[in-house]
């Protein structure tokens, strides 16, 4: 049970480091122009790095705690969020699009850890 809850922890810190880059990035490059030309690495290839990372230590955390306190709520959330990441990336030259769907498939993801540390600690 406590490896569940390290790994809901640290899913929960990468969402908040998610949406600080979706939200933060286009924010300071709206404020310095100059930063866009330096030829900083591919959004797309960041979001595919984190989306890779983010599927299997949700899928450990939610797993394991469906097992642990058989609430599917948070699995299914959790699904949800991955879904919205996935598609962030693959509508990504959509203007605003991108944006979007990360945002919110980053929230539901944090919900959905959030949600099952918390049934963890009541289990």
């Amino acid at each position: 049970m406590q490896r569940a809850t390290l790994l809901d922890g640290a899913a929960i810190g990468a969402s908040l480091l998610c949406l600080i880059h979706c939200i933060g990035l286009p924010i300071l490059f709206a404020l310095l122009p100059a930063l866009a030309s330096i030829g900083l690495p591919s959004s797309e290839w960041l979001h595919l790095l984190l989306l890779l990372t983010a599927i299997p230590v949700s899928a450990l955390a939610l797993v394991g705690g469906w097992r642990a306190h058989g609430r599917i709520v948070p699995m299914l959330l959790g699904a949800l969020g991955l879904a919205g990441l996935a598609a962030g990336l693959a509508f990504n030259s959509v203007p605003g699009a991108e944006t979007a769907l990360t945002v919110a498939g980053s929230l539901a993801l944090a919900m959905a850890h959030i949600g099952n540390w918390q049934r963890l600690r009541t289990a």
